[in-house]
């Protein structure tokens, strides 16, 4: 090992929910840290970032996507995957995930050089099916990989039992939750609230003065189910006169939205890539809504409860169960339950102040506690104590 430890984290696309995190690392890691991708964006995710100040390679390669594939998530393969190992020289490697090629390539490069590496983890069996053919198909061909780690990054509890089920594994883990800056959003929203800029930032989004503002913030896909959304509003449009769905996004379903939603107080805004524009929103908004039926995390629930905005989600998406006290600092539903939906919604809606102050502190504190710092800390300390373990001779936890 070189005096320095030298961490390479192989990402799969650069994602704004990571972005803190890495430059927190690259402060704080001892030695040199370097970032790699597959790819710098995929369909449906390719955001604007500002990468300078990283040490950071985007892989050339290729991708495509299944046929059928309910979110947009795309294969990669990158041939120099391993020249840029070699090249490098890591003591220690961060891998995101164990699906793609490139990835169970880095992987067998790690294990034939017996350098310690971890496994960023999004998947749960509320994610995916953990039984039958394909389940032990995919375990079989690939649970090496998780066996074979030196420690687990997953971003939740449940993540860490997949992990465990699917290596199986005795590798510590340290939760690593995807997570935008916090800090960041809550000085926003912090800042729109005491300049009494609410009047303006409605009226840059066609909302009205004293409109509640049920947010929707999300691709228009199926995945999504953002007609769940408009569904629900419907149903509690006669009990709350003022109440506004502000749809945050595009995609495939814009025109049936739209179509459902004729003469409706419902406003569509496009997509809002400003980070600032989307604080300002979530901080005149009552609450968030998240009807998805796969959802392995959804860093927006993060930002909206950064925001302090409770979030009412369905029990499929990971980062609300994770992270969603049910009518502490926001309220889960039966996935597809629109009859759930809409009486979660008016229940928001319908609390006195206090208790609406009390909800949204409870967002607030929750998303601070599991912010860019908690993530960064942990990755840190996961690699620092596998290096420290291959020095004495322990090594990468065995198959």
């Amino acid at each position: 090992m070189t005096e320095q430890p030298r961490l390479l984290y192989l990402d799969d696309i650069p994602t704004p929910y990571r972005l803190g995190v890495h430059r927190l690392v690259a402060k704080r890691w001892p030695g040199r840290y370097k970032l790699a991708f597959l790819a710098a964006a995929e369909p449906g995710r390719d955001w604007d970032l500002d990468l300078s100040g990283l040490d950071v390679q985007v892989l050339p390669g290729r991708q495509f996507r299944p046929r059928r594939q309910i979110n947009p998530f795309s294969f990669k393969w990158n041939p120099t995957v391993v020249r840029m190992l070699e090249a490098f020289r890591p003591d220690v490697v961060v891998l995101s995930g164990y699906v793609q090629p490139t990835i169970v390539r880095a992987a067998r490069w790690c294990v034939t050089r017996d350098v310690p590496y971890a496994v960023v983890c999004e998947t749960s069996c509320r994610s995916t099916t953990c039984q039958g053919w394909r389940w032990h198909l995919r375990r079989g061909a690939l649970a090496w990989i998780v066996r074979k780690m030196a420690f687990g990054l997953p971003v939740g509890t449940e993540a860490a039992d997949y992990l465990r089920r699917f290596g199986p594994t005795e590798a510590p883990m340290h939760a690593f939750p995807n997570t935008p800056d916090t800090s960041a959003i809550s000085i926003e929203v912090n800042t729109v609230r005491q300049a009494y800029l609410d009047a303006s930032v409605r009226a840059a989004f066609g909302i009205g003065e004293d409109a509640d503002i049920v947010l929707f913030a999300g691709r228009f896909i199926d995945a999504k189910r953002p007609m769940d959304a408009v569904a629900a509003f419907e149903r509690i449009e006669e009990h709350v006169r003022n109440a506004v769905l502000v749809m945050v996004g595009d995609g495939p379903l814009m025109p049936g939205l739209v179509d459902r939603a004729k003469g409706r107080n419902v406003v569509f805004t496009g997509w809002v890539r400003d980070p600032v524009s989307l604080a300002r929103l979530m901080a005149i908004s009552r609450l968030l809504v998240l009807p998805s039926r796969h959802e392995p995390w959804g860093a927006v629930v993060n930002e909206a409860m950064a925001a302090g905005l409770p979030v009412i989600a369905s029990d499929r998406v990971t980062s609300a169960v994770e992270l969603v006290d049910d009518g502490v600092n926001g309220y889960l539903f039966p996935v597809g339950d629109v009859d759930a939906l809409s009486r979660c919604i008016l229940a928001c809606l319908s609390l006195n102040e206090v208790d609406r102050a009390q909800l949204s502190a409870a967002a607030q504190r929750t998303a601070t506690l599991y912010g860019h710092e908690f993530a960064a800390t942990n990755l840190i300390e996961g690699a620092l104590a596998a290096v420290a373990r291959k020095s004495g001779g322990s090594g990468a936890v065995a198959a």
